[in-house]
């Protein structure tokens, strides 16, 4: 059943997530490209530097993932009017956890690229002492922060006409709000508010904001 089920979700996302695994095998080694030997002066600041350049690409990537995969996940039932959902002798929960681990199994597949990618990326350069390559911690945050990513955009995607109205209500209130806060000059902004809050230190997606590089201290 859940080969079933992975496989309507390659079949719908394939070429995306493709290019995204492409995308990171390729984004270490671009961003050790060009970096000076490591016998010269500058090698270690030149390290530093490109993975400072390229820490922003990382989280950019998960998020992007995350949305890709979380939107196939669903995209079979919403054309279907959830047809192929109606037609298996599975219950609805088990039949939500089998899309969900589905959608894992492709995330995990762009994670074991950029692993894949850094590690390779690490072993062409040489790395002067005090610094060191860190291409497994830097997979482990890609893993982590597109579980959190996929797991609330997996839920959105996954509601129903009135929920996904009622939500889009609510950020149309927000919004709202916000602007008659910012004209009366209130001095207080519920969606300020609201991402402070869902990327804080006691947030699971405070991970975006996290120190993502390859070679670092």
């Amino acid at each position: 059943m859940f080969r079933a089920v992975l496989w309507t979700q390659w079949r719908e996302s394939r070429i995306a997530v493709a290019l995204l695994a492409g995308v990171a095998f390729i984004a270490p080694l671009l961003s050790m490209r060009g970096v000076r030997a490591a016998n010269t002066a500058w090698a270690s600041w030149d390290l530093l530097s490109a993975s400072m350049r390229w820490s922003a690409t990382y989280p950019i990537l998960a998020l992007v993932a995350a949305l890709v995969v979380a939107v196939g996940t669903w995209r079979p039932d919403h054309r279907t009017g959830h047809v192929y959902a109606l037609s298996l002798p599975v219950s609805r929960a088990r039949y939500v956890l089998l899309r969900y681990g589905a959608g894992l199994a492709l995330l995990a597949g762009v994670g074991a690229a950029l692993l894949a990618g850094a590690v390779l990326a690490s072993v062409r350069v040489t790395i002067p002492p005090l610094l060191h390559a860190y291409p497994v911690a830097l997979t482990l945050r890609f893993g982590i922060a597109g579980l959190f990513a996929y797991t609330l955009l997996f839920a959105l995607n996954g509601l129903t006409p009135r929920a996904a109205r009622v939500l889009a209500g609510l950020i149309l209130v927000l919004i709202i709000v916000s602007l008659a806060a910012d004209l009366l000059a209130l001095g207080w902004n519920p969606i300020d508010q609201a991402f402070d809050a869902l990327l804080s230190p006691y947030s699971p997606l405070s991970i975006f904001r996290a120190r993502w590089m390859l070679i670092d201290v």
